[in-house]
């Protein structure tokens, strides 16, 4: 893959003013594995998962795989967000994530919601665009609440062959 070409999956640089407070701690630490990796403009990309079941009664559906974890203040915060999920119900999108603790049954939390946009992609590609990323209760726990429901969060984009299938 050359450097013009995007990599596909979901991009997204969560909150930026958390990514500044871990790197600003003198402890703060970060890390990426399992499908996630990171890009550019304190982004991340999680591959594309297709061996994720659709949900029932759902308009759209994107699964992507990998963990990215945050630490910091002895192991007081720890923040993980793993393996998101994206599904699509008319035109509200939620974003969500396996629950930082439970490993075993790994039990889903809504993270943020938003209005996914077509956007300009490479010929063999489909993306879609969100600017207006917003912090939903249950996402506002993973923070320890440090965030308030409704916090706007970073823009994402996904990006796919154009032949994936939304559900």
């Amino acid at each position: 893959m050359s450097a013009t070409e995007p990599l596909l999956g979901l991009r997204w640089g969560i909150k930026a003013t958390f990514l500044t407070y871990i790197a600003r701690m003198p402890d703060g630490q970060g890390s990426v594995s399992g499908g996630a990796q990171p890009a550019e403009n304190d982004e991340f990309v999680f591959e594309p998962d297709p061996s994720a079941a659709v949900p029932e009664g759902v308009d759209g559906f994107w699964a992507f795989r990998g963990d990215v974890r945050f630490q910091g203040h002895f192991g007081l915060l720890y923040v993980r967000i793993a393996d998101p999920h994206v599904v699509l119900r008319g035109t509200e999108a939620e974003l969500n994530v396996v629950e930082p603790f439970e490993s075993e049954t790994k039990p889903r939390i809504p993270l943020v919601r938003f209005t996914p946009r077509p956007g300009a992609a490479p010929p063999g590609l489909q993306t879609w665009e969100a600017a207006d990323v917003r912090l939903l209760a249950e996402g506002a726990g993973l923070f320890n609440n440090v965030y308030s429901v409704g916090e706007p969060f970073e823009p994402l984009s996904i990006t796919l062959p154009a032949t994936s299938q939304t559900g």
